[in-house]
């Protein structure tokens, strides 16, 4: 056994080229001596016996406890499965989302889509197409095909000033209303292609192999895409009451204008008495 040892440290001299190298290759040769050397005496001390009864203990001790660990792991996935988020009640939810959508989308998207053109006219023909058509692109023609529809301003002399100022308003509040309405019609698609697209997802039959977490995100989605969508909705009401604002200051102009003829008209009538 000695002759052996010597032999395979001279081996080890031979090939070790670095002093980590020849301490690698000595932990090996010692390792592997140990293994072809006979048993020890029982007073001996031996390597390879405390190996084995370190890994008996781990195979005992922490084996019995990483055992326990994986019943208790176990047992709170099938509480989870069966109690708080029971396969068959989730499909039963996914099904009765699948037969809404079937039922109203369809129907939903005829409403949205409609688009009925009842103008015979040439210009009134093109304002209610550019109206209708759901893009932005095309904002800066709608002042142009809306003055040849209603016709633009009168010129000065041929119109009182305040009528002609109050005429313009009108038309600039008009526009812009259109236009407003124009980009919330393209909001508005947007916003049903992001419905459609979260509807897709929930009613998809592979949702459960998506990962843990996906429905907070869907959720998440959804939860952003009502607030975008009152945005818009809050928008169009500023438009509305822009709308209603220039409508109540044209009523008191006229107003206005009606107590300023009336006046003028008293002065005349006083006048003409008066040379009498």
């Amino acid at each position: 056994m000695l002759i052996f040892t010597l032999m395979f440290a001279g081996l080890m001299l031979l090939s070790a080229q670095s002093r980590r190298r020849f301490v690698a290759i000595s932990l090996i040769g010692c390792v592997a001596v140990l293994v072809v050397a006979p048993t020890p005496a029982p007073g001996q001390l031996c390597l390879p016996c405390i190996i084995q009864a370190v890994l008996d203990t781990i195979g005992k001790v922490i084996g019995n406890w990483l055992n326990l660990i994986i019943r208790v792991l176990t047992d709170i996935r099938s509480f989870h499965q069966q109690t708080v988020w029971p396969l068959n009640l989730i499909n039963q939810a996914k099904a009765q989302i699948m037969a809404m959508i079937a039922q109203f989308r369809g129907r939903m998207q005829g409403i949205f889509l409609t688009n009925p053109h009842t103008a015979t006219l040439p210009n009134p023909v093109a304002l209610e197409i550019i109206l209708r058509n759901r893009q932005t692109a095309d904002l800066g023609s709608v002042g142009q095909v809306y003055v040849n529809a209603f016709r633009p301003v009168p010129q000065a002399g041929f119109m009182a000033p305040q009528d002609r100022d109050m005429t313009d308003m009108d038309d600039a509040m008009a526009q812009n209303s259109l236009k407003t309405l124009k980009m919330s019609d393209q909001a508005q698609d947007l916003m049903l292609q992001a419905a459609d697209q979260i509807e897709n997802l929930a009613g998809d039959p592979d949702i459960n192999h998506m990962a843990p977490g996906t429905a907070s995100f869907l959720t998440a989605s959804a939860v952003v895409a009502s607030v975008k969508s009152e945005a818009i909705m809050q928008k169009m009401l500023a438009a509305v009451m822009r709308q209603e604002s220039a409508r109540i200051a044209h009523d008191n102009a006229l107003r206005k204008r009606r107590s300023a003829l009336a006046v003028q008209l008293q002065n005349d009538m006083t006048n003409i008495l008066q040379r009498r």
